[in-house]
């Protein structure tokens, strides 16, 4: 029983950072700050890294996921910022009825599967882009106002969040 309960509370405090930004959107969804809502996504988040480690994951969500919080962080803000961006540059292109939607293919430098993914969920939901395939590195992207044949097909990727996830990979594969 003590084995138990430590392995526990290893898992515990190998996994701080996951339970501190669980409870951070737990208070976000509930959008109100106070003790008790917090305590409550606190117990929460420490039931959902139990669970998750003790049935599906078996290890440390970073080691598992590969994202640190740092690299979250940067690319969270990063995402926001080219939302915002894109959504901008999209809506003229809207209200005149000027939008030209082509499927792109192209080609990510990423070659990790999580971080493509990821990667492909970010062109989502970058307004004016869907991500409609992907095998391997290689995306299909539906675009709106897509490149040009001269231009590079790689412009329908935000380059600079592919960019972070490159230096994040490159960091791994040097630790590997």
């Amino acid at each position: 029983m003590k084995t138990y309960i430590k392995n526990m509370w290893k898992d515990l405090v190998d996994n701080k950072e996951v339970i501190i930004v669980l409870s951070i959107v737990w208070v976000v969804l509930f959008e109100q700050f106070s003790i008790p809502t917090f305590l409550v996504g606190l117990l929460m988040a420490v039931l959902v890294v139990l669970f998750t480690d003790r049935f599906l994951l078996k290890g440390n969500y970073e080691h598992s996921y590969m994202i640190g919080l740092g690299t979250l962080t940067k690319y969270g803000l990063r995402l926001l910022l080219e939302i915002l961006v894109a959504g901008i540059d999209v809506i003229p292109n809207i209200i005149t009825g000027k939008a030209d939607v082509q499927i792109i293919s192209c080609e990510t430098k990423l070659t990790d599967e999580l971080l493509i993914d990821i990667l492909a969920n970010s062109i989502t939901l970058t307004p004016g882009t869907v991500t409609v395939e992907k095998k391997g590195s290689k995306l299909r992207v539906l675009a709106l106002n897509a490149p040009g044949e001269d231009e590079d097909p790689r412009a329908v990727i935000p380059l600079k969040l592919e960019g972070i996830l490159l230096r994040y990979e490159e960091k791994i594969e040097g630790k590997a």
